[in-house]
């Protein structure tokens, strides 16, 4: 906006200037002074156009370039030429400039030739402001390029800092949860199924789970402020994909599991195959908390004292979990496995999953609830 207002400003002061000197340089011949004066008009108002679009002041210069050439007086027009063909050059199509710049051209051979003697003066200063200012224009163009490309390189910055702000959101998310439902969940049942228990020694029982529980939760909480902070101190390799933060043995996290359910009275069956630890880290951690998130779900929804089943299968192409646990008969309205549930278990399981390329399904089976995921260990299907 400003620049126009520059522009139209810097017009008006030229056709003044040439109204003036004008005024002082009178021929007495009126023809040649009206159009002198309609001269200087019409080339002040070709660059005044400049300030709406550059195309629009080069197609109004042309009437300059016939009056010029008939008073043959050249100095409001070469004005006008070295400007508007500025303008063109940064703002109009190649094309565009092309023709313009061969329309001025003729106009310079014409106005050095047929007066007289080739004037070769005006010939090579209107050749030479031709020049100048096409290459000043380019030049502003470029920068203009260049400036544009740069703005964009910042807009596509942006958008990718921020799809990796919210990747991020989405893992601490999903390791927040992680980390904090299983062994809550843990908590509240054990606490619940033994409330009215008057048994002491299962109750110490009771009293020593959640203390573990407990401890394990503040432990896995102080990994991931540790990971936040930057401060990892070499005992719980860094997993900047958020698959897994204190997680060490798959096989120990397995037991440890498999532990849990038995403390609560599920009769767990566990088979696994394959060498677990020969897996990547990543893989490792993934399975680890989907394995986790899925005895938090057995806990929480599948019958008291049932049977469950956890499947671990390790080959030198993929790592294989299928989990499954009887479906309840009816789902007890606003009960606990309601106010347990978060919503994120299944969808966390999704996102992790998806991270390594790997695929994972769930849903009922023959009265069952089963879980089947499948993680990629050689990068073949990995994105």
């Amino acid at each position: 906006m400003w620049l126009s207002v520059v522009v139209v400003l810097y017009a008006g002061v030229i056709m003044l200037t040439q109204l003036q000197y004008l005024l002082q340089h009178f021929t007495g011949n009126t023809n040649v002074d009206l159009m002198l004066t309609l001269d200087a008009i019409l080339s002040s108002a070709a660059i005044g156009m400049i300030a709406w679009r550059s195309t629009y002041a080069s197609v109004a210069s042309v009437a300059c370039l016939v009056t010029s050439f008939l008073t043959q007086y050249q100095a409001s027009v070469i004005i006008t030429i070295c400007v508007v063909t500025a303008a063109v050059a940064a703002t109009a199509t190649r094309k565009f400039l092309v023709v313009h710049l061969l329309v001025y051209l003729a106009w310079a051979v014409a106005s050095s030739v047929f007066p007289g003697p080739f004037n070769s003066a005006l010939f090579w200063f209107s050749f030479n402001g031709l020049l100048v200012s096409t290459l000043a224009g380019s030049a502003v163009r470029y920068f203009q390029g260049q400036r544009r490309k740069n703005e964009e390189r910042v807009r596509d910055l942006e958008i990718l800092n921020e799809r990796l702000r919210e990747d991020e959101r989405q893992a601490l998310a999903r390791d927040l949860h992680d980390v904090v439902a299983h062994e809550l969940t843990l908590i509240t049942m054990q606490t619940m199924s033994r409330r009215r228990s008057e048994d002491v020694g299962e109750l110490h029982q009771v009293v020593e789970t959640v203390e573990s529980a407990a401890r394990s939760a503040l432990h896995e909480l102080r990994v991931m402020l540790r990971l936040l902070r930057d401060e990892n101190d070499g005992d719980h390799p860094r997993d900047v994909t958020g698959a897994g933060l204190a997680i060490g043995s798959l096989e120990h996290v397995v037991t440890s599991l498999v532990a849990s359910l038995r403390d609560l009275r599920f009769e767990p069956e566990v088979v696994v195959t394959g060498d677990l630890e020969a897996m990547p880290t990543t893989v490792r951690g993934t399975a680890a908390r989907i394995l986790q998130e899925s005895v938090t779900n057995i806990i929480k929804y599948a019958p008291r004292e049932s049977g469950c089943r956890i499947e671990v299968a390790a080959d030198q192409h993929e790592l294989r979990l299928r989990v499954s646990n009887p479906l309840l008969r009816q789902k007890p309205p606003g009960g606990a496995s309601s106010e347990l549930s978060s919503g994120m278990g299944l969808r966390g399981i999704t996102e992790r999953v998806s991270l390594l390329g790997g695929h994972a399904e769930s849903g009922p089976e023959n009265g069952q609830w089963v879980l089947d995921v499948s993680l990629p260990v050689d990068g073949r299907e990995a994105l």
